[in-house]
C-alpha cells in the first residue's frame, strides 16, 4: 500500500510538472475568439472557493435558452481548471450557437471521484435552478471526456448515482455525449485511480465505490448512452482505448461518430489536440463533426 501511494504521488507530481509547463506557453500565446460573450467566475455553489465557479460563452447577439454545453476539462483528474479548454470553449459556442459552461471542480486527491462528480452535479442543479436550462449536450476532453461519459450515466440512471453516493435535484435531459481523446478504463492500484477513492474514516472519506467505475463499458452497458462524438488523432496515446470504445458503443447499438485526426507536416494530431491547437484545420473539422452530432 505504501508503495503503491508514493508511486502514484511520484506520477501525480510529474504530471503537474509537465502539463503546466505546456500549457503555461500555449495560453499565453492564444487569442480568444472577438464574437464571442464571456461570463466569468459564476459561483454555483460556494463562494470564495475557485473549485466551485464556471464560465458561460456564447455568440454575440444571442441569448442563453433552455439548452446548454456543459464543458469538463482535463488533466488526468489532478490538474487543470475551467481556463485550459477557455478557447475551445468559446469556439464551440461561437461555431454551434449554442451556449457553452465551462466548469470548474475539485481535483484529486483534495476531492475523491465522488467528490468530482458531486461538484459537477452541484454545478449542473445551478444551471437548471438559475440559469432554467433543460437540455444539455456533455463534452470533455481526456479524464474531462471519463467524467463527461460518468456523469450522463449518472443522470440517466438514479441506481447509479445512488451506487455513486452523488444526488442532483435537477430535471434535465441529457441530449448528446462527446469524448475528445477520453480516458475510459483505469486502475485502483495506479495513478490516478489510486486517488478515486478516499479511506473511509478519513475526513470526507467515501462510501465503497462500485467496481465499474473503473471501467466505463461496465456502465455504459447498464444506463446505456444519448448519440455519442468521439475523437481522437493518430498520435494520441489513448488512440486504441477509444477506437475500442467506439466500437464497443456500435455493439451496443448507441449511435456514435468518430473522428480520427491525422497528422499534417508541422503539426501532430497528438492527445487533446483540439483543446491544444483549436485553430488546426483538424482541430475544426473535430468541432464540425461534434456539432454535428448535436444537431443531427
Amino acid at each position: 500500500m505504501l508503495f503503491a501511494k508514493m508511486r502514484a504521488e511520484k506520477a501525480r507530481k510529474a504530471f503537474i510538472r509537465g502539463a503546466s509547463g505546456n500549457d503555461r506557453v500555449r495560453l499565453a500565446t492564444e487569442v480568444l475568439p472577438s464574437n464571442c460573450d464571456a461570463e466569468c467566475d459564476i459561483v454555483y455553489e460556494t463562494p470564495d472557493i475557485p473549485e466551485h465557479r464556471l464560465d458561460i460563452y456564447k455568440l454575440k447577439g444571442t441569448e442563453v435558452a433552455d439548452e446548454i454545453f456543459f464543458l469538463v476539462h482535463g488533466g488526468a483528474f489532478v490538474y487543470g481548471s475551467k481556463e485550459i479548454d477557455k478557447n475551445f470553449g468559446m469556439n464551440l459556442a461561437v461555431f454551434s450557437q449554442i451556449p457553452v459552461a465551462n466548469v470548474n471542480y475539485h481535483l484529486l486527491p483534495e476531492k475523491s471521484l465522488q467528490g468530482i462528480l458531486a461538484d459537477l452535479c452541484s454545478a449542473m442543479d445551478y444551471l437548471t435552478k438559475q440559469r432554467g436550462i433543460r437540455k444539455v449536450h456533455l463534452i470533455g476532453d481526456s479524464a474531462g471526456a471519463y467524467l463527461a461519459l460518468m456523469l450522463a450515466c449518472a443522470l440517466l440512471d438514479k441506481d447509479v448515482r445512488h451506487d455513486m453516493g452523488i444526488f442532483i435535484k435537477s430535471d434535465v435531459e441529457v441530449l448528446s455525449v462527446a469524448s475528445i481523446c477520453g480516458v475510459y478504463t483505469g486502475s485502483r492500484d495506479r495513478f490516478p485511480g489510486y486517488f478515486f477513492t478516499k479511506p473511509t474514516g478519513a475526513r470526507d472519506g467515501d462510501n465503497v465505490l462500485p467496481e465499474y467505475v473503473f471501467d466505463l463499458k461496465n456502465i455504459i452497458s447498464r444506463t446505456g448512452l444519448p448519440k455519442t462524438c468521439l475523437i481522437t488523432g493518430d498520435k494520441d496515446f489513448l488512440h486504441d482505448m477509444n477506437v475500442d470504445m467506439r466500437d464497443f458503443l456500435a455493439g451496443q447499438g448507441i449511435p456514435v461518430k468518430f473522428y480520427d485526426a491525422i497528422s499534417t507536416e508541422g503539426e501532430d494530431a497528438r492527445h487533446v489536440f483540439a483543446i491544444s491547437h483549436p485553430s488546426w484545420q483538424e482541430s475544426h473539422a473535430a468541432l464540425k463533426l461534434i456539432i454535428e452530432n448535436v444537431v443531427s
